[in-house]
């Protein structure tokens, strides 16, 4: 299976045999594949809304909550210093799987950003899945790839 970190703490609980955790196959150099939700704070907020907002980002973020996140759902904590905390280093030793995304992430580079990203990056999914199955050859399905990304980005430029 492979599957985004936050679905690791589901696995966890809820797989009837046992697994194990790998980093991503590598040919010529490792990647890693980065997403995440974000925090967004909005020009017309009033002084005491934004003053409220970045309050909670910040407690959100901390060591502590993000370690606690990262228990909680299998993502990656978001920060260095959460894998620091007493109850993350805890939970690594009693399952160390959960600390190879993390070391996973000195490979890692940004996400695909681009306008109408879910569309583009469908298109991208659909051409690897076409390669990966035989339904295509992997120039053509990257080639169809990217005439389609083109035609959705084609507005855009």
């Amino acid at each position: 299976m492979w599957t985004s970190t936050g679905n690791l703490t589901n696995v966890r609980a809820n797989a009837k045999f046992p697994f194990g955790v790998a980093m991503l196959p590598a040919h010529q150099g490792r990647g890693s594949p980065t997403g995440g939700g974000n925090f967004y704070l909005f020009k017309k907020m009033t002084d005491e809304e934004r003053a409220a907002a970045f309050k909670f980002v910040k407690w959100m973020t901390s060591p502590e909550r993000a370690a606690d996140w990262g228990i909680a759902t299998g993502y990656v904590a978001v920060r260095p210093d959460a894998w620091d905390t007493p109850t993350m280093k805890k939970y690594v030793a009693d399952f160390p799987a959960a600390a190879v995304a993390r070391d996973q992430l000195k490979y890692a580079a940004a996400e695909l950003s681009t306008h109408d990203n879910q569309r583009v990056t469908k298109a991208l999914n659909d051409g690897l899945q076409a390669a990966l199955t035989g339904t295509k050859t992997p120039q053509q399905a990257m080639t169809d790839a990217q005439q389609e990304a083109a035609r959705i980005l084609k507005p855009y430029q």
